[in-house]
């Protein structure tokens, strides 16, 4: 094991430890305050042990804190490596709400985050990738919460080196909550329809939905369908690709966040890094398959800043 991956074991051992320390603590208020009970030490014995227990949860939230930064600073730098020769990874940025709700192909609510951008060219193509939740917290007149999700998982980014003015959404059965603009109340010029195509077997499993069915088929050939359809059953995900303002914009829906850290178990890393891995193979798995005119993405700029 290298130093990287000691020093993260070790700093996740020492939050085990604490966390035991915490609990035994709590233990010790318990059993303080049926032994105190009744008597003029009783205020004060509990004042202590609660006074205890804070200062361990503050010790061991800054641990938790420490131990997440240099994971993401060390497993995930190495994972990336393996996959990309050049990248660039940004742990606390994402992509901006305002920028992803002005592409007019999903729906937004009340609750939305992105982080964990990772920046980077496979293949010659450049890409840039997020975690991204979207949701909608309602209250009833009971004072009641729920949460809808209406997306969960990551957003994966292409910009080509042509020009191309195709407004076009690929959607797979079963990925909810997409804004289709296809309402009455949408203005005309920006309104989409649906798209039939002449292969049954993609109509089955996608809807397409576009402003123009000429610029539609520019890109929607029967290679990118056939390769659509190979990406579905490689990914246990359900997706939505989107061509809007000249770039391309894949969704997997993982429904869950990627990159984050859990405690070590075992003494090793392997767990983790496989779910890594899978992370960086989603990415290289929608580039392989989608990318069927390479020369339309190819890299303009190489060498991440």
């Amino acid at each position: 094991m290298d130093n990287g991956l000691q020093e993260l074991l070790d700093l996740g051992n020492r939050i085990k430890r604490r966390d035991r320390i915490s609990i035994l603590v709590g233990i010790a208020g318990v059993v303080t305050a049926i032994l105190l009970f009744g008597t003029p030490y009783f205020v004060i014995g509990i004042g202590v042990c609660i006074a205890a227990v804070i200062l361990m949860i503050v010790t061991n939230a800054g641990l938790g804190k420490k131990y997440r930064e240099m994971y993401k600073g060390t497993l995930v730098d190495r994972v990336a490596r393996e996959y990309f020769s050049e990248y660039r990874y940004l742990p606390d940025k994402g992509f901006e709400r305002s920028y992803l709700k002005s592409l007019g192909i999903m729906q937004f609510g009340s609750d939305y985050t992105s982080e964990d951008t990772l920046q980077g060219v496979y293949n010659g193509v450049e890409f840039t990738r997020s975690d991204v939740y979207i949701a909608d917290t309602t209250t009833d007149s009971d004072g009641n919460s729920s949460t809808t999700v209406y997306f969960r998982g990551q957003w994966l980014e292409i910009k080509p080196n042509k020009m191309f003015n195709t407004d076009l959404q690929i959607i797979q059965k079963g990925f909810g909550f997409t804004n289709r603009r296809k309402s009455i109340f949408t203005r005309k010029q920006e309104r989409r329809h649906v798209l039939e195509t002449e292969d049954v077997a993609f109509n089955k499993s996608f809807q397409c939905m576009c402003q123009n069915d000429a610029e539609a088929f520019y890109l929607l050939t029967p290679q990118l369908m056939q390769s659509i359809l190979k990406l579905s059953e490689v990914l246990p995900y359900k997706m939505m690709i989107a061509y809007v303002d000249n770039t391309l914009h894949v969704l997997v829906d993982t429904h869950r966040d990627s990159m984050e850290p859990s405690s070590p178990k075992n003494g090793n890393f392997d767990r983790q890094i496989a779910d890594l891995r899978q992370d960086m193979e989603i990415i290289v798995s929608v580039i392989t398959g989608l990318l069927v005119d390479r020369n339309l993405y190819q890299a303009n700029v190489v060498g991440m800043q």
